[in-house]
C-alpha cells in the first residue's frame, strides 16, 4: 500500500521535475558566468604582469586556477595567483557556499629575489575577514604593533614592525575606487613576498593588479 495517496505523488513528482529544470537552468548560467570571469581575469592577470612565461593549473573547471608567472625584472621573480569562484553553477550547493567561501576570491603574490632586502614586516587585514581572529592568521604578531584604522568606512587592523611599509600599504589601499575588496596586504620579508587575498570583481581586477604591482615596483 503506497503512503502517498496519487494526488500527492503527482505533486511530488512536479516538484522534483521543477527543481531538476530550475537546477538545470542553474548550472548552465553559473557555467556561463564563471567561465567568462576565469577568462577575463587571465587576461588582465597577463595584462598587467605581462609574462615571460606562464603555467596554469585547473582547480575545477568552473571553479578557478593557480597560475604561475615568471617575470624576471628588477627584484620580482614570480608572480603566483589563486582564482576561487563562487559555485553559481550548483543551486543546491550554493547556500552552503554563502556561509564558506561567502564570493569570488582571488589570492596573488609577489616573489622576490633573494636579493631583495626589506626593513620589516607590515600587514592590513580587514576586521573579520579571518574568523578566528589575526592571532591565528599572523606568525610572530605578538612581536609586531598592532593598530586600527578606518578605510572607506571599514576598520582594518595594521600589524608591523616598519611605520614606512604599513604606510605605503595604507596608500595603496586609499588610492584604489573599492579599497573594501582588499581583506589582508602584506609585506612578509621572511618569505621575499608581497601577498594580497581580496574579494575578486572582475570590473575593477584590472585596476588593484596594475597599482599592485607598481607597489610592489616601489617598496
Amino acid at each position: 500500500m503506497s503512503l502517498l495517496d496519487p494526488s500527492a505523488t503527482i505533486i511530488l513528482f512536479v516538484l522534483l521535475v521543477l527543481l531538476a529544470g530550475a537546477a538545470t537552468v542553474q548550472f548552465f548560467r553559473g557555467r556561463k558566468k564563471n567561465l567568462s570571469i576565469l577568462e577575463k581575469s587571465i587576461r588582465i592577470l597577463e595584462d598587467v604582469f605581462k609574462p615571460k612565461d606562464k603555467n596554469y593549473t585547473i582547480i575545477g573547471i568552473y571553479v578557478g586556477y593557480s597560475a604561475l608567472l615568471k617575470i624576471k625584472k628588477a627584484f620580482i621573480d614570480t608572480v603566483e595567483a589563486v582564482v576561487l569562484l563562487f559555485p553559481r553553477q550548483s543551486m543546491l550547493y550554493a547556500p552552503i557556499a554563502r556561509l564558506t567561501s561567502r564570493y569570488d576570491r582571488a589570492y596573488v603574490i609577489i616573489h622576490y629575489t633573494k636579493d631583495k632586502n626589506f626593513p620589516g614586516e607590515a600587514h592590513i587585514v580587514q576586521k573579520g575577514f579571518y574568523r578566528l581572529g589575526i592571532r591565528r592568521a599572523i606568525r610572530n604578531i605578538e612581536k609586531m604593533k598592532v593598530e586600527e584604522t578606518r578605510i572607506a568606512g571599514r576598520k582594518y587592523y595594521l600589524i608591523y614592525t616598519n611605520r614606512y611599509l604599513v604606510e605605503q600599504l595604507i596608500n595603496y589601499l586609499k588610492n584604489l575606487e573599492d579599497p573594501t575588496l582588499v581583506k589582508h596586504l602584506a609585506v612578509v620579508p621572511w618569505k621575499k613576498r608581497l601577498y594580497m587575498a581580496l574579494k575578486l570583481d572582475i570590473d575593477k581586477y584590472g585596476e588593484i593588479l596594475s597599482k599592485y604591482y607598481e607597489l610592489a615596483k616601489r617598496i
